[in-house]
């Protein structure tokens, strides 16, 4: 039988497929500046830290200059950030220098992780996570998810598995689920969502049981987080991102931090009717984006379950020219994908789309090359290929990562409404971050 390739691809449709950029591109501002308050030193030194994560490795002289803080303040804050262990210092290598070569400081790997937990209906996954977002150990069950007790029983025996393979500190636990949450219309309800749950009280005794610090996010929500992070939003402010899994979901980040709306459901992209009179939604609307653009309806379409549509070999079948069902799908897929393009563009106007989630990457490649050319918008003739549609570069962990950033997130992310005026303690990690008061000191 013949092969069919891949859908083929523009000189824009080649390219939008994009990682991180080397350098961020102008008109991008990617790095908080210090402020001068005396109550102020937890925003400082966590704008010192997420400069060090930024760049991979900056010279107090680089600090300095960038985020527009004296030299003195800048070297006590490194000095406290490396005395609780959460950078470490290197010689730079330069090719010729008078003396000795400037000292840079980075992250610490070893300065603890993080448990990351990715609920979708039927599955558990997990993974354990470093302070650079590097996934140590990852390990996943199956369960009945509408099921309290059996749903909290398996949380917790991948917090044991993973626990035991962390020889650092725990910074906490992350839990990313499919939202919408809270009591809406359309909470826990239809087979994308956490069916059978009505409140999130089996995460307080997931917290209980611990004894960690618990975290817990919309999916689309977290995923954006960890692109943030650690990923191909690491250089951007402000952004759109696509949660595609098993649902669809998305999150407008602003300043770096996710818009949470009224009740913290913001942008539930995937509930949004585009197809006038169309597919019938479990939500009990008709022709709502994720109907057209999940893995659940691909699996629906190729006649497999929720729980087989994991295991369908997508990479083969694209190929396959017979394969009229799934090609039938991709095509009305790349179709809704181009519509909800162009919604998102023209309402929010957002510098990038990242496309991130839980679905194979080389399907998410396959539909952004058949939505080829996309609507006229607002970001025609206004953004690059390379910026406009955004893939993630952590395809099939996103949705992992994205929980585990979150505890990781509360200490990384400079934000103003952290700051706390500070009061003399213990030298903690959190303490000097401001989660918890300290005593006046310079810096």
């Amino acid at each position: 039988m013949p092969t069919m390739p891949l859908a083929p691809r523009s000189r824009e449709a080649a390219t939008i497929i994009s990682r991180h950029p080397q350098a961020p591109p102008a008109r991008m501002r990617t790095t908080g500046r210090g402020a001068t308050q005396q109550s102020s030193a937890p925003y400082n030194r966590r704008v010192v830290l997420d400069l060090i994560r930024q760049q991979g490795a900056a010279s107090r002289k680089d600090i300095a200059d960038m985020v527009s803080l004296s030299p003195q303040t800048v070297a006590n804050i490194t000095n406290d950030l490396e005395s609780i262990g959460l950078i470490v210092s290197r010689r730079q290598k330069v090719d010729k220098t008078r003396g000795q070569p400037p000292i840079a400081f980075e992250l610490n790997p070893q300065a603890g992780n993080s448990i990351g937990i990715s609920l979708e209906p039927g599955r558990a996954s997990a993974a354990l996570v470093n302070l650079v977002g590097e996934i140590l150990h990852r390990s996943e069950v199956e369960m009945d998810t509408s099921d309290r007790q059996q749903m909290l029983a398996a949380m917790l025996q991948l917090v044991a598995r993973l626990r035991r393979e962390s020889t650092e500190r725990l910074w906490g636990i992350g839990v990313a689920l499919p939202g919408p949450l809270g009591h809406t219309d359309i909470s826990f309800i239809g087979p994308t969502a956490l069916e059978g749950w009505s409140d999130l009280s089996v995460l307080d005794e997931l917290r209980e049981a611990t004894g960690l610090p618990l975290f817990h996010r919309v999916d689309s929500v977290a995923g954006a987080l960890g692109e943030t992070l650690f990923g191909v939003a690491k250089h951007l402010d402000d952004f759109f991102y696509l949660h595609l899994g098993l649902g669809l979901g998305g999150a407008l980040v602003i300043g770096r931090s996710a818009f949470p709306g009224a009740d913290g459901n913001a942008t539930e992209i995937g509930h949004v009717p585009i197809v006038p009179g169309g597919t019938p939604c479990y939500c009990g609307n008709r022709g709502c984006l994720e109907r057209y653009v999940s893995m659940h309806s691909l699996a629906e379409a190729v006649g497999v379950t929720d729980h087989d549509v994991w295991a369908v070999n997508l990479a083969e079948r694209l190929q396959q020219p017979g394969d009229e069902a799934l090609h039938r799908w991709c095509r009305q897929a790349a179709d809704r994908l181009r519509d909800a393009v162009c919604m998102i563009e023209n309402m929010l106007d957002p510098r990038s789309i990242v496309i991130g989630g839980s679905a194979p990457k080389v399907l998410v490649e396959h539909l952004v090359a058949l939505a080829q050319p996309w609507h006229r918008s607002v970001r025609g003739g206004m953004s690059t290929p390379e910026t406009r549609i955004v893939l993630s570069d952590r395809q099939d962990d996103s949705s992992i990562l994205g929980a585990a950033v979150l505890p990781i997130y509360e200490m990384l992310s400079p934000r103003l409404e952290v700051l706390q005026q500070e009061r003399r303690g213990d030298a903690d990690v959190a303490e000097l971050l401001g989660h918890r008061p300290l005593a006046k000191r310079a810096g």
